[in-house]
């Protein structure tokens, strides 16, 4: 293979990669600011995973592409399928934040709450000043009625970011524990 056909291929891999980001970014996106409609939004998952699935030999790519496959299925509401690819990516690099935040993502909403909580604490260990693994990992806890792992990896979120007060109020996960005085203590700066 000669120097230009590889450069050609290099090129094309990296187009389908970026036009997959694109679509999957516009899905996200269009999603928050004015509801897009599910139909919409699995089509542009299709159109990204049909941008993935023609990226041949994707060499040192391999773990953001099964990352990307997941971001798609996760977008599309189909998280047991984005746990495959998720999973796949994560032992491929156990050591991208990202991928942890959405491979537990989606176990707490196939109610694989002590997975989720598995996933987040190898996220915290990699990363011990990461506040969104702090929290996220506060939340699971919470969920799994860890009590005292709960309050104490919202305590540190706390202490890495104090706008996390902000979203205390509204975090349902929280609602098991919100009657305890201790989280009550804690999250008394919220007032």
């Amino acid at each position: 293979m000669t120097g230009k056909t590889l450069n050609r291929k290099q090129a094309q891999r990296q187009k389908n990669i970026l036009a997959a980001e694109g679509y999957l970014e516009l899905a996200m996106a269009l999603d928050g600011s004015c509801s897009l409609r599910l139909d919409l939004k699995k089509h542009l998952v299709d159109l990204a995973l049909n941008s993935l699935n023609k990226v041949i030999r994707p060499a040192g790519h391999k773990p953001y592409i099964l990352f990307l496959k997941g971001q798609a299925h996760r977008i599309a509401q189909r998280p047991r399928l984005a746990i495959t690819f998720f999973e796949q990516s994560h032992k491929i690099d156990g050591e991208n934040l990202r991928t942890c935040l959405a491979l537990a993502w989606c176990c707490k909403r196939t109610q694989q709450i002590d997975r989720a909580v598995e996933v987040m604490q190898a996220a915290v260990e990699m990363d011990s000043e990461s506040c969104i693994s702090h929290y996220n990992l506060a939340c699971y806890c919470a969920l799994d009625q860890r009590v005292d792992d709960a309050l104490m990896h919202l305590t540190f979120a706390l202490n890495l970011n104090p706008d996390y007060l902000t979203k205390i109020a509204s975090e349902s996960d929280f609602d098991a524990i919100r009657n305890n005085p201790r989280f009550a203590d804690i999250t008394a700066l919220a007032v």
